[in-house]
């Protein structure tokens, strides 16, 4: 049973009891719009907060109070829904009646400690602190540069996106990191917590009253103000198609192509654009891994996703720099098929299957739960994954292909070698 409660202005608590876990878990997630002027900033921020408190001052003695809490974890959490960024914390424990004492109030306290009460230096962060998060942000950001599959998806969605503020990374450009130091950092912080919805996930033995209790009185010196509102622009149809080749140093080519869905997680067809894209690129039973990878050897891997905020399609496929246009075309054709009606009951069948095998994977893993919820909640629904499993099991084949027929390509981007 979910519920969903306010808990002070703007924050609001998620709560699904249950006793099926032996451990607790929560999040906490200060919504931004995402935007180039602050995604770095955003993606900083907990990584900072996590390096020390006043009453916890640095790594050692947080590590030693989760060991106190019988090794219990909080980790940071930046993740991108459309286009709205999620930063924050997401902690699991051990549930009380297992440790014999309490331990799921000590965390909300421990998690308050680390989000409203981050060590002082001259009113500002530590700039050891500030500076090591840094270093390491970059080394996350350079290294999705460095992996040339999610490179070439990037630039591709920076094309597609280039009027929209969808292109922005999760984590930000590595060239705004050089434009944060301590202070200006700090002063964000301080605005993104009055500033932000807050939506906080429980999922425990504890009553919804009683979590609700504990995150409010652990959260009452959150500073509060007029939350800014968050959103995602939806295209429903792409217009004239946009290419763009690039050359790098590289010994694969990168052929990813981005299309418009028309279809949103709040459209009631959206059950039937995830089976269709199961039945395209989902997986080892799709066209695109059967019939352009294994029968026509113009891949060595392609696979289809859908975002299902943005109502976009991204097809990522590995390829020879000859097979350019070839690999193209089927895989185009392959979409084409699907649009006809041309999926055959053993497709259908293992899409859907797949797709219901893995909601109900999702209701086994806490953390799913969580970044599932979290979605549900920023959309304003409140399906479970179980009743998505549900409607998934009863698309039919021509539901799919109307799905596909909505679906129309926007972007082609190719990445090649510097001498192809």
């Amino acid at each position: 049973m979910k519920d969903r409660t306010e808990l002070l202005p703007g924050v609001h608590l998620t709560a699904v009891q249950t006793e099926k876990f032996k451990t607790g878990c929560f999040s906490v997630n200060l919504l931004r719009p995402l935007s180039r002027a602050e995604a770095s900033a955003n993606a900083l921020i907990p990584s900072v907060l996590l390096r020390g408190s006043e009453q916890y001052p640095d790594i050692q003695s947080i590590s030693a109070r989760l060991d106190e809490l019988y090794g219990a974890s909080l980790g940071t959490l930046v993740r991108k829904k459309g286009e709205v960024q999620f930063v924050g914390f997401y902690a699991d424990y051990l549930e009380d009646a297992f440790a014999g004492e309490p331990v799921f109030a000590p965390m909300t306290e421990f998690l308050a400690q680390i989000l409203l009460h981050p060590l002082p230096e001259d009113g500002h962060f530590q700039t050891d602190a500030a500076e090591g998060e840094k270093v390491n942000l970059a080394n996350a950001i350079e290294a999705r540069l460095n992996d040339k599959r999610s490179y070439a998806i990037s630039q591709m969605l920076k094309t597609m996106c280039r009027e929209e503020i969808y292109g922005v990374p999760r984590l930000g450009e590595l060239e705004d990191l050089d434009a944060l130091d301590e202070k200006n950092l700090y002063a964000h912080y301080r605005r993104i917590l009055e500033s932000s919805q807050v939506e906080i996930f429980y999922m425990g033995r504890q009553t919804p009253e009683q979590a609700g209790e504990l995150f409010r009185a652990a959260l009452r010196g959150l500073p509060r103000g007029a939350a800014v509102p968050v959103g995602t622009q939806v295209v429903p149809r792409a217009g004239a198609v946009r290419e763009l080749t690039e050359s790098l140093d590289v010994t694969q080519g990168k052929l990813s192509l981005g299309f418009r869905t028309g279809c949103t997680v709040k459209d009631p067809d959206y059950p039937a654009l995830v089976v269709m894209n199961t039945v395209y690129g989902g997986g080892i039973t799709s066209k695109l891994f059967r019939r352009v990878r294994e029968e026509q050897s113009l891949c060595y891997y392609a696979s289809s996703s859908v975002e299902k905020f943005k109502g976009v399609m991204v097809v990522s496929s590995g390829i020879e720099f000859s097979d350019c246009e070839k690999a193209k075309t089927e895989i185009l054709r392959q979409l084409d098929e699907c649009r006809a009606g041309n999926i055959t009951d053993e497709e259908l069948d293992a899409a859907k299957r797949y797709l219901v095998s893995d909601l109900r994977a999702a209701t086994d893993s806490p953390g799913r739960l969580d970044d599932y919820y979290m979605g549900q909640i920023m959309e304003g629904l409140d399906g479970t994954p179980a009743e998505l499993a549900e409607r998934i099991a009863a698309v039919t084949k021509d539901e799919a292909a109307r799905a596909a027929a909505r679906v129309s390509l926007d972007t082609v981007y190719f990445l090649k070698g510097a001498e192809a």
